[in-house]
């Protein structure tokens, strides 16, 4: 994978469609474990969407490594962001498991067992939710990487309007 593509890192390229693609497929995944009808809708498809997540949130984590890799001057600044980085794929991992497990549990017709399927949606609304609490600590932890050390609204304070 290369470093740079049209002059920009590819970690922030990638970085997007996994910051916006991560809780989508975590609020759906919510949904569709909360309520039975959406998840003979809309399940299948978005099993599969969860699945490419996974690539993406794996691709972007390579990305990651090889900026990490190749910016000698990011070693200090981005320690704690690329340790939590290296989790999110697990956690994302656990989240395409129960979106699909849903899916297969429900058209296997494990609808009618009760308690087999309120496990299933219980351990799938769990994992989303902790899903996305691990996004926002390595989304927060980049953005601080990135933006820690610059200060945006000094010159804001002092700055006349006209």
């Amino acid at each position: 994978m290369p470093v740079k593509v049209f002059g920009l890192p590819t970690h922030v390229l990638l970085l997007h469609a996994a910051v916006a693609g991560i809780p989508l497929v975590c609020l759906t995944t919510i949904a569709i474990a909360a309520r039975p009808a959406w998840r003979r809708r809309f399940g299948l498809v978005n099993a599969i969407v969860t699945v490419v997540m996974v690539g993406v949130t794996y691709a972007t984590d390579l990305a990651g490594q090889q900026l990490y890799n190749h910016a000698t001057y990011l070693d200090k600044i981005a320690a704690q962001h690329r340790s939590l980085g290296l989790t999110l794929v697990w956690f994302v991992a656990a989240v395409a498991v129960f979106a699909v497990a849903l899916v297969v549990a429900d058209r296997a017709g494990y609808a009618e067992h009760h308690a087999t399927m309120v496990t299933i949606s219980a351990l799938a609304i769990a994992a989303s939710a902790v899903c996305i609490v691990q996004t926002v600590r390595v989304g927060d932890s980049g953005a601080r990487a990135v933006w820690g050390g610059i200060n945006v609204s000094a010159g804001a304070e002092h700055t006349p309007l006209r």
